[in-house]
């Protein structure tokens, strides 16, 4: 036997081993056996192969069964690929040897002393991972050289018979006086000056002010900080030989039940892009808490038959809603309850019914006096919101729930503008409340006068318009941050020019923003407990996801992900001053110019929040 015939596969110089008259027979059967047992034990069909790897199923089965002659490199390192099966195994079945005999670690780390803690600790990430059935193998000095053994002759044996080399890219590494580092890239790319093969990878680990001319045009894998997870999932797919990720077009959609984004709900287009986004999730976090839990049973009954009224014609007339919470309030009063203990009742009027969360089968309950005993019904949530005018009546009474459930906590409910909440002035001062953005404890100023010449103009008031709206099938609280300009510190002054005021203090808003705005909200909305958000609602509960919906987008900018809820204990104090000097900034260019309250028809910013629900 002779050799025939040779390859360049990658870094190996491949030699064919055959006979005059080809393969011989145990070799082929070896090889045929491999494959079919690789193929059967993998559950590929033929054809499946065939139309993964573009080699014909015919082909496939004479290979399988020692009928086909001389298959190439490249076709056994595509059925390697497809198979999870060991490149070398399938060469060594096929009759190829490489010159320089295997390549006996996946990766060499050439490297500086100085980072020796970086480099273990990546060696040991790419050590615990599988590729084609076993571990992936790193070369790194201290781990290869025993004492007595040649330096220069073990670092050359690495260089040779490693797949890919690996430079580790810091100051320390360029400025190294033993000629160490410089002589292991230099090596690589005096076989391939171009670096054509792809087999120099260099890896960015510190801040390089200096980087030789040779290596700057290539393509490096960023390991810097947080960037350390995503550069070691692109450094593993080059050592599985695993293809370049392609990005996933999308369309728009709508929130699902878990928080996320349903991909078969579709609203909107989104335009084909101009050039392909980097396979990385992206985690966008919207104004919406999720309503997990919702009061199981909507109470209706008829209105008592003496609160019914006949007119002219004869014809019956439920009250009005005020003269029913007048009856209400006569009772309360005739029954002796104190008036601290006095509360209304939240309900809604549909046609000649009461509607409420509060329990009409309780004869001592608060609608008692209003109802017909005779004729209350319980309906379970779930059938009552199929109908989409009952759904508005029950998202009408969360509102209610959720006005009343601020007005506990300490917030003036707006009369001027429905679903709005602003936090009032505290005895006449600047008003500051600690909350929690993620575990620490923040500060953040919610009411404060605006001064001039020693006398006080206005305040602002920091608000937001809080209302529950029904999206894909599920309900949420929306909550749309605002502020609030009032006379006093706690009457909200109104008018057209005011509004424009506002606007002057808000501006565009990035993810971290939002997350900062829903988060406040929420901590307000817990009142400091813990668990999720428990609004009542009549005589049952409301409670709501502390986390907000969110978006998860299977493409983004490479690098550029941050974990914005780990941040958000650090980036709370900063996004607040920030908000602060904004604000400043603009009041002292209006105050500049003369504008004062006195001087505006009282108004305020109109967030488009609808107004067709009452809230009481």
């Amino acid at each position: 036997m002779q050799p025939c015939a040779c390859f360049i596969e990658r870094n190996a110089i491949v030699l064919v081993i055959s006979s005059k008259h080809g393969y011989s027979g145990e070799m082929l059967e070896s090889l045929g056996a491999l494959l079919k047992k690789s193929r059967t034990d993998g559950g590929f069909t033929l054809r499946a192969v065939e139309t993964q790897t573009s080699i014909s199923n015919a082909y496939l089965s004479q290979l399988e069964t020692g009928k086909a002659e001389n298959p190439s490199p490249t076709m056994l390192r595509k059925l390697a690929e497809l198979y999870k099966v060991r490149y070398e195994a399938l060469l060594t079945a096929a009759g190829y040897a490489p010159e320089a005999g295997p390549a006996t670690r996946d990766l060499f780390l050439s490297h500086s002393s100085k980072d020796k803690s970086v480099v273990r600790e990546l060696a040991g990430a790419i050590e615990s991972e599988l590729y084609g059935g076993r571990q992936l193998t790193v070369w790194v000095d201290e781990a290869e050289i025993r004492a007595g053994e040649s330096i220069p002759g073990k670092v050359n044996e690495g260089l040779e018979k490693s797949r890919f080399i690996a430079v580790v890219m810091t100051p320390a590494y360029f400025q190294s006086t033993s000629g160490w580092t410089d002589a292991e890239w230099h090596a690589v790319l005096h076989t391939d000056p171009d670096n054509r093969r792809a087999r120099l990878i260099p890896l960015v680990v510190a801040d390089c002010p200096f980087i030789p001319f040779l290596l700057r045009h290539l393509k490096a894998i960023d390991l810097r900080g947080d960037r350390f997870a995503e550069g070691l999932r692109q450094l593993l797919a080059i050592l599985r030989n695993e293809p370049l990720p392609r990005p996933v077009m999308h369309r728009g959609q709508l929130i699902t039940a878990d928080g996320r984004i349903e991909r078969a709900t579709l609203i909107a287009e989104r335009a084909v892009p101009d050039a392909d986004p980097d396979v990385v999730t992206e985690t966008l976090y919207c104004n919406l808490l999720p309503i997990e839990r919702l009061p199981r049973y909507v109470y209706t009954a008829e209105i008592a038959s003496d609160l019914i009224r006949v007119n002219a014609q004869g014809e019956e007339l439920p009250p009005s809603k005020s003269r029913i919470k007048q009856v209400i309030r006569a009772v309360q009063e005739s029954e002796g309850i104190e008036p601290e203990r006095r509360f209304m009742p939240a309900f809604r009027m549909y046609e000649d019914r009461i509607i409420t969360f509060h329990d009409l089968e309780d004869p001592d309950g608060a609608l008692a006096s209003v109802i017909d005993e005779n004729t209350v019904e319980v309906v379970d949530m779930a059938t009552f919101v199929r109908d989409e005018d009952l759904r508005k009546l029950v998202v009408s009474l969360f509102n209610m729930a959720i006005g009343r459930h601020l007005g506990r906590a300490g917030l003036v409910i707006d009369e001027e503008k429905q679903g709005r909440f602003f936090f009032p002035d505290r005895d006449g001062q600047a008003r500051t409340i600690t909350w929690t953005p993620r575990k620490k404890k923040a500060l953040r100023t919610v009411a404060k006068p605006v001064v001039k010449d020693d006398r006080v103009l206005f305040w602002r008031n920091l608000g937001a318009y809080v209302q529950v709206i029904f999206l894909a099938n599920k309900f949420y609280i929306q909550v749309v941050p605002t502020w609030v300009i009032s006379n006093d510190g706690h009457t909200a002054a109104t008018g057209p020019d005011i509004g424009r005021k506002v606007i002057r203090w808000t501006g565009p808003e990035r993810n971290m923003q939002v997350l900062f705005h829903i988060r406040f909200w929420t901590s307000i909305l817990r009142g400091g407990k813990g668990g999720p958000i428990a609004i009542r609602s009549g005589d049952q509960f409301l409670e709501v996801a502390t986390a907000p919906a969110h978006i998860q987008l299977a493409f983004g900018i490479g690098n550029d992900q941050r974990d914005l809820m780990r941040l958000l204990d650090e980036e709370a104090p900063v996004i607040a001053a920030d908000e602060e000097e904004r604000a400043e900034i603009v009041l002292d260019a209006s105050l500049d110019e003369d504008v004062e309250i006195e001087e505006l028809d009282d108004g305020e910013i109109d967030e488009g929040v609808p107004v067709d629900e009452e809230t009481e």
